[in-house]
């Protein structure tokens, strides 16, 4: 089955399900995947029910409930886990349920199948593999373990979701086993605590977030594009560290880019769009605490020569374009090959092996060579 074929599969057999008073009647599963200790298989938590076969952790939603509600009274109260151990990653295409399978107090004839995967923070492992009462099996075990029909719909579900991923060409859904929480995940957490009209953002929690990723964490886009960002209307907000790759860029009229350090040191090359000689580029060197401003039309290209720190990132520019890469004028980032004048634009000599090491993914810079370029 391809990938487009399972989504359509699965919106279809979701919108046959009958509606009673416009509500539908919902499962939650939580899909909590391992590593097997001999690194070869997946296994899966199933969890025993009272006269019933092993099933997925799961529960029924509550009208008008959202996901982390929901998932909390599984957690912590069938898991008995801790309340801030737990996160949700990927919610898998639905399916409806199976008609031979049992039914629950509650429940419609026709529900629908929710799978969700499930991340644990390592606190959140520890007590979970204190439980001698769960199960651990791989897919293929499971069949021989339970023959409950709705269990049985979700694992081919899993399979052939698992059968696509591993097709060229086709966006991932579950991917690999993910050992801990991702850096999307920790952040939703983050702004599922902080959703109404003043968020506070804790020093830890940036640092938990930051050290998940390997990207910025950009919390005011002007095109949002992840669950917990919002949009910033004139202004981008953000925060960075060396793992980020970086390149020559400017920012056209009227933006405004300031950099602040909050720890590591970081190097700021720049010079005005229209002034030419690769000598006339200036290096400017930023420690903790100390703040950098780049007005539109100046080019610039900043990186860390620790491979520690983190940083963040305010852009400004009122009514201009802050969205997208591409043109001036048009864009809100022009990088070197979408500039008009890049043919009249040479590199200082420093900057050249530092721009090539930035290219590379974190782990294979040289960062002894980084760190001496900061001396010259």
């Amino acid at each position: 089955m391809s990938f487009l074929s399972l989504l359509l599969s699965s919106w279809h057999n979701a919108n046959e399900i009958k509606m009673n008073n416009d509500t539908a009647s919902v499962v939650l599963f939580c899909i909590i995947r391992r590593t097997k200790a001999d690194e070869e298989g997946t296994e899966y938590l199933l969890m025993p029910k009272v006269r019933y076969e092993p099933s997925f952790p799961a529960t029924k939603y509550r009208k008008n409930e959202d996901l982390f509600t929901a998932l909390e009274r599984i957690m912590t109260g069938d898991l008995n886990l801790d309340k801030n151990s737990f996160y949700p990653e990927t919610e898998l295409p639905m399916l409806n349920n199976r008609k031979e399978s049992r039914s629950y107090p509650g429940l419609e004839k026709d529900y629908y199948l929710y799978p969700v995967e499930i991340t644990l923070s390592k606190k959140g492992w520890e007590q979970l593999e204190k439980n001698k009462s769960l199960y651990w099996y791989t897919l293929n075990e499971i069949p021989a373990k339970t023959k409950e029909p709705n269990i049985l719909a979700i694992v081919t579900h899993l399979q052939d979701i698992i059968s696509n991923d591993i097709k060229p060409g086709n966006p991932i859904i579950l991917g690999p086993v993910k050992k801990q929480p991702t850096m999307d995940a920790l952040a939703n957490m983050w702004a599922k605590q902080n959703n109404e009209g003043v968020r506070k953002l804790e020093k830890n929690t940036i640092s938990e977030v930051l050290n998940a990723g390997n990207r910025a964490f950009n919390l005011r886009v002007a095109d949002p594009y992840l669950a917990y960002q919002r949009q910033g209307l004139g202004f981008t907000w953000s925060f960075f560290t060396p793992k980020d790759k970086q390149d020559i860029h400017l920012h056209g009229e009227p933006a405004v880019e300031i950099y602040g350090i909050m720890e590591g040191q970081f190097v700021l090359w720049h010079k005005p769009m229209y002034e030419r000689g690769a000598l006339v580029w200036k290096k400017e060197v930023l420690n903790p605490g100390d703040w950098i401003e780049v007005e539109a039309l100046h080019c610039h290209f900043g990186y860390w020569t620790t491979k520690e720190g983190y940083g963040t990132v305010l852009k400004a520019a009122g009514t201009g374009e802050l969205a997208g890469v591409g043109r001036i004028g048009v864009s809100g980032k022009t990088i070197c090959k979408e500039c008009p004048v890049e043919k009249q634009c040479q590199k200082h000599p420093e900057m050249l092996p530092i721009l090539n090491e930035y290219q590379k993914v974190f782990e294979e810079r040289d960062w002894d060579l980084i760190g001496q370029s900061v001396k010259k």
